[in-house]
């Protein structure tokens, strides 16, 4: 009976689930046409509310105020210093160098002694032209006595008109030899003072080429010493021949200023150090065709001798300045297919995208034509979820150089480089926003 039982049971059991899974299909058949009906997909309302809550954030950004400023004009290159003076000290005379009186690399004065060679031959020279003239003198003296001896007898009629002429030539001949031992003296002296080899200018000596006891000779190829004047110096720098006629305008109405900074970032006693002033003093009488550009020169006191001559500086050259220019910082322009645009931020809180005219710009300024008003607000940092009306947050500047900072301009370096010239208003690059 109990085996009867158990066989029913799981007979019942076995139709049941039967009896499931044919009902199955056509329920969720069902289920998915209510849905399709009603126009609701599985986890649609979730879906809505996440878009929903994402589409009104505000985007976090930094801002800039839109300012009215004086901004110079200035023309950006790199240049080389130069000595103002540059001597090279070679002998006049050969001999034996007997001492040096200076030491390599030390400063010296116009007129200081630097070399004295031996003066033991051009003395004994000046000494035997001194007694070469005492007899020449003497000589002299005889024959203008015969001149006049011959001139009285010539009027007595006891000499010959021959004898007279040959004794008036004998002492022509011999007061000429008298002025000819005369510049063998002073050529003898001269020699002797060449003995004493002294600075032509003031300035700093540079290696020894010769010590003491070296045989030198007269005007040699070779230099003995070298002195540069590091007071005043001269930088010597490049620009675009397209700004010649700014650059001429301005030297003819006045001095035009020029800041020369060392290209040694970092060295000890460098870093931070202020530039140099200067003035431009030397403008190139004909444009290199090589390179298209003007060479130009600036001289700078140099009291401190920070510029050294052959090292390489960075050169601002000031034309003029911008009165009352709008700028921003550089990062706050952007550039699309259509030209350059910032994003301004309005009293609600939400950005416009304005079209603008960037004139130019410096390192971390651009200059614009027109497109907004001073005091009005642009961003500066967090592009990438911005769009014409949407919301924003202000968030406080990140310093200069901290990990928060990632801001950069939008123009591109080359162009930058470019702008940073007086010139007709950048053209816009291909491209989106960046």
């Amino acid at each position: 009976m109990k085996r009867w039982l158990a066989f029913a049971a799981l007979l019942a059991a076995c139709v049941g689930m039967a009896t499931w899974l044919l009902l199955r299909p056509a329920a969720q058949s069902h289920s998915a046409t209510a849905q399709s009906e009603s126009g609701a997909q599985p986890g649609s309302a979730d879906k809505g509310s996440a878009d929903k809550g994402s589409a009104g954030a505000a985007a976090p950004v930094t801002v800039a105020e839109v300012k009215a400023e004086d901004v110079p004009i200035e023309l950006r290159s790199f240049g080389t210093v130069e000595a103002s003076n540059s001597v090279a000290v070679v002998p006049q005379v050969s001999g034996q160098i007997t001492e040096v009186h200076f030491v390599e690399g030390a400063f010296v004065k116009k007129g200081d002694l630097l070399f004295s060679v031996d003066t033991r031959p051009y003395r004994a020279s000046l000494a035997a032209a001194r007694a070469e003239l005492a007899r020449s003198s003497a000589l002299a003296q005889q024959a203008s006595s015969e001149a006049e001896r011959y001139a009285q007898l010539a009027e007595q009629g006891l000499a010959t008109e021959q004898q007279l002429a040959q004794a008036q030539a004998d002492a022509a001949s011999a007061r000429a030899q008298v002025e000819q031992m005369r510049a063998q003296i002073e050529s003898a002296s001269l020699n002797v003072k060449f003995t004493r080899i002294t600075s032509p200018i003031d300035g700093k000596t540079g290696s020894l080429l010769v010590h003491a006891g070296n045989v030198i000779q007269a005007n040699a190829a070779q230099p003995l010493v070298v002195i540069r004047s590091l007071s005043p110096v001269q930088v010597r720098f490049a620009v675009p021949q397209q700004h010649l006629a700014a650059i001429r305008q301005g030297l003819a109405s006045g001095a035009l200023p020029v800041r020369a900074t060392q290209r040694l970032e970092g060295a000890q006693g460098v870093e931070g150090a202020p530039p140099a002033q200067g003035q431009l003093t030397f403008l190139e009488n004909t444009v290199d065709t090589a390179t298209g550009t003007i060479s130009l020169k600036a001289t700078f006191t140099n009291h401190d001798l920070a510029l050294w001559p052959g090292a390489s500086v960075d050169v601002v050259l000031t034309l003029g300045t911008d009165h009352d220019a709008l700028v921003v910082p550089a990062e706050a322009v952007r550039e699309a297919q259509d030209g350059t645009y910032v994003f301004v931020v309005g009293p609600d809180q939400k950005v416009k995208q304005q079209p603008v005219q960037v004139l130019r710009t410096t390192d971390r300024l651009a200059l614009l034509r027109d497109g907004v008003s001073p005091q009005a607000r642009v961003v500066t940092d967090g592009f990438v979820r911005l769009k014409d009306g949407a919301p924003v947050t202000i968030q406080p500047a990140a310093e200069p150089g901290s990990a928060g900072s990632s801001a950069r301009p939008a123009v591109s370096p080359g162009r930058a480089a470019q702008a940073r010239l007086p010139a007709e208003p950048a053209p816009a690059a291909p491209g989106g926003a960046r």
